[in-house]
């Protein structure tokens, strides 16, 4: 026989499964922590999404896993425990590596392996230049054929544009003093994304770091393929590392190039694309006489980026264009978001 209810007992029951239903509806979700985004030449910070940010934002996003999670931008993959790859959105949080910090340490970390991806400008970077403004505060134009125009761009509407004309030199963009320096562990990180209209044939850099004294590190070209350079004023001393194997540079394509430059060990990491091509740990694979050490300065002091072509050509007049710079002394950066 089926129970009977007065119509009062009916009006509680459905009243305390309603308060129920509220109840489990309303417990707090399971939230993804948002990075601290980066800067971009100096401007305000990108609030807590989970997109990338605009030319002029570092956007979070990701996700985290693990017991413990941290805020992306700052290590480019977070932090976090247990295993996992590094989160693919730029700037955001990302399961840990085995040592418990998302990509090794910070962004595919300061060893040199690692996929890293990067914002537009991370936060934990010192300098960055997206040219948006039509200007690059903070450096000095070493040459006169630099020029803020649109051209081509990375990202955004603007670049900077480089033009070698026949038998120049070229011209770079120079960096010293606060904030980038003085290195606190005497390492430097820099990212760049770099287009050529005509690969140079001769002996080319891109980017180059030198502090008291003659010695200079370099990463660029030779003869359209890929060599780290280091050169302290003697033919003893002007040095060549490339990767194994060679790796020619692509013409009218944009590439992301990344470098570590290490003055304490006399170390130089070289990506393209996020892939680690070159490590050179004192030596490299020889010197117009001999093989020497890569003997760094006792600290980096400034850095220089653009196009500066040490075999000048007779015949041929080069275009360079380099957008998205983000420049650390504390840990990789990382590339940027896809356009």
């Amino acid at each position: 026989m089926q129970p009977t209810f007065s119509y009062a007992r009916r009006l509680a029951l459905l009243s305390a499964f309603t308060g129920a239903v509220v109840a489990c509806s309303s417990e707090a979700p399971t939230t993804q922590p948002s990075g601290d985004a980066g800067r971009a030449n100096g401007g305000a910070q990108a609030g807590a999404t989970t997109t990338a940010g605009s030319a002029s934002q570092a956007g979070s996003g990701g996700t985290a896993a693990g017991s413990a999670s941290g805020s992306g931008g700052a290590n480019l993959g977070g932090s976090g425990s247990g295993g996992g790859q590094a989160g693919t959105d730029p700037g955001g949080t990302s399961s840990g590596g085995a040592s418990g910090t998302g990509g090794g340490n910070a962004a595919g970390g300061n060893a040199a392996g690692g996929n890293a991806a990067g914002g537009l400008c991370p936060a934990h970077a010192q300098l960055c230049l997206d040219f948006e403004d039509g200007t690059y505060t903070g450096w000095t134009k070493s040459g006169n054929t630099l020029v803020v125009d649109e051209t081509r761009h990375s990202h955004g509407t603007k670049a900077l544009h480089i033009s070698v004309a026949v038998n120049a030199s070229g011209g770079m963009l120079v960096n010293q003093g606060a904030p980038l320096f003085p290195l606190p562990q005497k390492q430097l990180w820099g990212r760049m994304m770099v287009y050529f209209d005509g690969v140079p044939d001769g002996h080319t850099d891109m980017a180059n770091a030198k502090g008291q004294g003659p010695a200079n590190y370099n990463i660029g070209e030779q003869h359209d393929s890929i060599m780290l350079n280091y050169y302290a004023g003697s033919p003893a001393t002007d040095c060549w590392a490339r990767p194994k194997p060679e790796k020619k540079v692509p013409d009218k394509t944009w590439m992301c190039w990344e470098w570590r430059f290490d003055s304490a060990n006399n170390e130089l990491d070289y990506w393209m694309d996020g892939v680690l091509l070159r490590s050179v740990k004192g030596t490299g694979d020889g010197c117009l006489q001999g093989n020497v050490t890569w003997q760094a300065p006792a600290a980096f002091e400034s850095l220089s980026i653009g196009e500066r072509v040490a075999e000048k050509s007779t015949t041929t007049a080069y275009q360079a264009w380099i957008d998205d710079v983000a420049i650390s002394n504390s840990a990789r950066v990382g590339c940027p978001p896809a356009p």
